[in-house]
């Protein structure tokens, strides 16, 4: 008997070992990926805060560009490419002129007959009435469709929200993502900084007048640059993007940060949105 209840004692004695020892390999890795975590968050902030005091310079040699043109910054033996793009240069969901919704379905993709079908449904989303448009979807279709939500009837809250209409599918959403926006509450867009997509989805345009633009635009930098470091162009309450990437244990981590800029220097912008690409 004295025989077993050592064996037994040493047994169990060997199970918590194994156990403590499981526990801290746990707690050592949890560490580890808490301090990644960590450390990404604070580069990403890091981009976040250089790119705002970019937008702020005074020198205009200094200034950074806001029409979505990526440009290369290190810190912490980190390199990185950091864009900034103006929301007033995308086409705001909540303002926009059917036309231009249209014309930027089928600049993703979609026919004409497609589009119209899609943009009658986004219309209908966004809107307070319960009247449905000609290709529209109210209530009633999205609860025969088995959908566990409902139209919002109300301006979209996020670009994100998109995926929510009915016929949204994720690839035309990849495609189209980074030319809307909710915050620019403008039915214009700004052509000195829409990017390429939604510069095409404008009235008139085509692939060679929106290369021209672009080009045009690249070679006034400095002239834009003067008048934005000169405070001609006014930047409190504005809405900018700014997009990260780095490389972080052999992967590529994307981020997108929306921010509105303040009159504060003590809080200099305020952040709207965080998302992880």
């Amino acid at each position: 008997m004295p025989v077993v209840s050592v064996l037994s004692g040493l047994g169990l004695l060997m199970m918590i070992s194994l156990s403590l020892l499981q526990t801290g390999t746990t707690s050592q890795m949890l560490a580890r990926t808490n301090l990644q975590i960590v450390d990404t968050k604070t580069l990403v902030e890091a981009a976040v805060s250089r790119a705002v005091l970019a937008m702020l310079e005074s020198n205009p040699d200094r200034y950074w560009r806001t029409d979505g043109v990526a440009r290369r910054f290190e810190f912490a033996e980190s390199e990185m490419t950091i864009s900034i793009q103006d929301e007033l240069g995308l086409i705001d969901l909540n303002q926009a002129d059917p036309s231009i919704l249209i014309s930027l379905m089928q600049t993703a993709g979609l026919d004409r007959q497609s589009a119209d079908k899609l943009v009658d449904k986004i219309l209908d989303w966004r809107d307070p009435k319960p009247t449905r448009r000609l290709n529209g979807a109210e209530e009633s279709d999205y609860q025969t469709a088995g959908s566990s939500y409902r139209p919002r009837k109300g301006p979209f809250q996020s670009v994100d929200e998109l995926l929510m209409v009915m016929d949204m599918t994720p690839t035309l959403f990849e495609r189209i993502e980074s030319a809307v926006t909710v915050y620019s509450g403008r039915h214009f867009v700004d052509p000195n900084v829409a990017p390429r997509e939604v510069l095409l989805a404008l009235p008139n345009a085509d692939a060679t007048s929106v290369e021209t633009i672009i080009a045009t635009r690249t070679s006034q930098n400095s002239q834009i640059n003067a008048l934005a470091a000169g405070n001609v162009i006014p930047l409190r309450g504005r809405v900018f993007t700014i997009r990260t990437e780095f490389e972080k244990l052999k992967k590529r981590v994307s981020h997108r940060v929306t921010i509105r800029l303040t009159d504060d220097p003590s809080h200099p912008y305020w952040i709207l949105n965080w998302r992880i690409r």
